[in-house]
């Protein structure tokens, strides 16, 4: 006797509806259940049960904007790579394809037009992290439908997805003030962005608020690249009378690099200081103790921009909108309690 799609669905614990929007090749069913309904079929022979059709005509293209103003930030540490798969399920789920761009903030304006009006691109996502306000205007003047990854531009009318900075670093300061820590110190990138620049004002805002004093000498400046945190740090402990408990650094590349040099010179994590990174990258976990970070949640960052714009494309909408994506503070084993 033939399965059927409800036979499938009790033998999977699935509703019948699911099965057939699988077998008909329909939207409406996560990739993962997609693919254990398909695994099922293939199992039990019943390819029968698929639906032949014809591959689905893209809508199509939208440009992924990799913009570069320093190239630091990006080239030592690109956040944007933890991101990309769920970006592009989400662009091919609307039914639009995916292409990348580089474009260089330092080249010509016309140069950076041209590359952004070639290909015939429905939207861009501008992965926009290193953008300072004035670099909008080149897609702006395109015409073309945009939305803003990692910076919120909120003086600026433009569709922004951004994390929540003054969350994340509460929650960050909180924890290590819960813990005992008195002397919290900072590590400051010198290549400035704008959600650095938010985490810093947070940081004041919270030692201000916990009645902790701001001490210039526990704030820590420190370069982005591993031969630079490491001559940074030998210059900080130099020159430091007196070290802070712990440390907040500005994201995990630095905090985790600034661990191992501080370890060098025989100084004990939690034990002789502390350490909360930001963004909760794989790095965290590849240290010893492992790093307490505030975590960015990846599985949702890319795809609410990629919201955002077909919002737009499809809806005609002229009302700028911003999201701020709350964070969450991943406990682990670098942070040590005292008093």
């Amino acid at each position: 006797m033939a399965l059927r799609a409800k036979d499938l669905a009790e033998m999977l614990g699935v509703s019948t509806a699911a099965v057939s929007l699988v077998l008909n090749n329909k939207p409406g069913v996560g990739e993962k259940r997609r693919q254990e309904i398909l695994e099922k079929v293939r199992e039990l022979g019943c390819e029968y049960l698929l639906k032949e059709q014809a591959p689905p005509v893209s809508k199509g293209c939208i440009g992924f904007v990799v913009y570069k103003k320093t190239g630091r930030i990006i080239d030592e540490s690109p956040f944007f790579t933890y991101i990309l798969e769920g970006l592009n399920q989400r662009v091919l789920s609307f039914g639009y394809d995916l292409k990348f761009i580089y474009v260089n903030g330092h080249d010509p304006l016309d140069t950076q037009r041209a590359r952004l009006l070639f290909g015939g691109f429905a939207g861009f996502i501008i992965f926009g992290v290193e953008m300072q306000r004035e670099d909008l205007q080149v897609f702006i003047d395109t015409g073309i439908p945009f939305s803003v990854l990692d910076n919120s531009f909120q003086e600026s009318d433009v569709d922004s997805v951004a994390i929540n900075n003054a969350q994340g670093v509460f929650k960050a300061i909180q924890y290590l003030y819960d813990m005992g820590h008195r002397r919290i110190g900072y590590i400051r990138c010198r290549v400035r962005i704008s959600s650095f620049e938010e985490r810093l004002l947070e940081y004041r805002l919270c030692m201000e608020r916990f009645g902790l004093p701001v001490r210039e000498d526990f704030i820590l400046d420190a370069g982005y690249s591993e031969a630079e945190i490491r001559a940074d740090i030998d210059a900080y402990l130099d020159g430091s009378p007196q070290m802070p408990t712990a440390f907040f650094a500005e994201n995990d590349f630095l905090a985790c690099h600034a661990m191992l040099r501080f370890q060098e010179h025989g100084i004990r994590f939690p034990e002789d200081l502390s350490m909360v990174g930001f963004d909760d990258r794989q790095i965290c976990q590849m240290v010893q103790p492992k790093l307490t970070t505030v975590n960015v949640p990846k599985d949702i960052y890319g795809p609410s921009a990629v919201d955002l714009l077909i919002s737009k494309l499809e809806s005609g909408r002229k009302q700028s909108l911003k999201l701020e994506i709350g964070t969450n503070l991943i406990l682990r084993d670098s942070v040590n309690k005292i008093g």
